[in-house]
């Protein structure tokens, strides 16, 4: 059991002005087997603690690949992950690091249960090295009192002392078995967890960039309404213009209009006001074509004011439509957040059962009572938009 050790740290490696969002850096270090010789050494040594700190990519620019790296005393070897974070996201950052401080607590949990299994294997070997050392000082005094001769009693000590070795041998390799069966079945998790997390950050990832497409169609919507609100106030403005000009031009047409009712009834009149009668039917005519001319402005006027009228309103239903599809791929990233975090419990429900099958049942309970009220409520959809008709008279 002495034998095998593995150290698990994540350490902080900042260099001068760096953002200190860039790179998070997992240092496992795995303890090769020692020869016969050197595991009486080991066994004297203290267990290797697991210690968890946020770590940054260095300046140099390194690339992101596992480093094996081989210490000064050719015993350890030092497993280096460097993991990808983006510094537009530090929730996820801080996420990722208390995962892998969780996780680094189970490896600390399993570590001390191997350490009192050891413990109890020590004590268990020096309660036999306590007895075979009476037995031996036992078997002298018997030598000495009825004459035994030595050759005997040596062969049997000697046949003890290798039952003894072969006993703590067995011994060993099984708590090294059992040791690696745990290590492998963590191992097994801890893949199961980097598929699940690298599973949720690509539909993460997907989800945001839809968001970010519909948010920016919604934002360049709202400066084509706002153009076409500024235009639509120009015309309305020309529109009051050439309708007080229609009114004048009907007072003058009346005006005109008077004027010629009174020619008509001086017919005995000089030539001049037969002349002058003559101009002002040729300008009322004038303005029986210019109002025509702007009744017809009017009229296409109108037109494009219900266009721009109805393109707003069409405007305005498809802004409510890309408010609708950010609000439900909001609802399906919480849901996804929600499943994530379902995932991380069942994740330790499944450790804590494999290292403390005693209490795992009330901590199952209370966490999927927490898991249960974090669930999300989909709210109701945003109140639909009024009908807007325009009628033309």
């Amino acid at each position: 059991m002495s034998a095998a050790r593995s150290v698990c740290t994540l350490a902080e490696v900042r260099p001068d002005g760096e953002n200190p969002d860039s790179v998070k850096v997992l240092r496992l270090t795995l303890q090769n087997d020692l020869p016969g010789k050197q595991r009486d050494q080991v066994k004297q040594k203290p267990v290797g603690r697991a210690f968890a700190m946020v770590a940054n990519r260095s300046s140099n620019g390194h690339s992101l690949a596992s480093e094996c790296i081989k210490s000064s005393d050719g015993h350890e070897e030092i497993i280096k992950v460097y993991l990808k974070a983006r510094a537009e996201d530090k929730v996820k950052h801080e996420q990722n690091v208390c995962q892998l401080k969780s996780e680094v607590r189970y490896i600390q949990e399993a570590r001390s249960s191997l350490k009192k299994l050891r413990e109890d294997i020590s004590s268990k070997l020096e309660s036999r090295q306590g007895a075979k050392t009476n037995l031996q000082c036992a078997k002298v005094m018997f030598e000495k009192q009825n004459g035994i001769c030595k050759p005997s009693g040596y062969c049997h000590r000697n046949s003890l002392e290798d039952q003894e070795d072969d006993y703590s041998g067995e011994d060993i390799e099984k708590i090294r078995e059992t040791a690696k069966r745990f290590f492998t079945k963590l191992q097994e998790a801890e893949k199961r967890h980097q598929s699940d997390k690298t599973a949720f950050e690509m539909t993460t990832s997907q989800y945001q960039k839809e968001i970010e497409q519909t948010s920016a169609a919604l934002k360049k919507a709202e400066e084509g309404m706002a153009e076409k609100e500024v235009k639509l106030e120009e015309v309305q403005r020309l529109m009051s213009g050439m309708e007080k000009e229609h009114q004048s031009l009907l007072l003058k047409m009346k005006e005109g209009e008077a004027e010629l009712e009174k020619l008509r009834n001086l017919q005995n009149d000089k030539l001049a006001e037969q002349d002058r009668s003559a101009k002002l039917e040729k300008e009322v005519a004038t303005l029986r074509e210019k109002i025509h001319h702007l009744d017809d402005m009017l009229k296409s006027q109108q037109r494009k004011v219900r266009q721009m009228i109805e393109q707003l309103q069409n405007s305005k239903t498809v802004i409510h439509a890309k408010d609708v599809i950010i609000q439900e791929l909001k609802e399906r990233v919480a849901y996804l957040e929600a499943e994530n975090l379902e995932m991380h419990d069942r994740i330790e429900h499944l450790i804590e059962k494999q290292t403390n099958p005693g209490s795992y049942s009330t901590r199952a309970r209370s966490k999927s009572e927490s898991a249960s009220s974090k669930r999300l409520v989909k709210p109701l959809g945003p109140k639909p938009l009024p009908l807007i008709r325009v009628l033309e008279t």
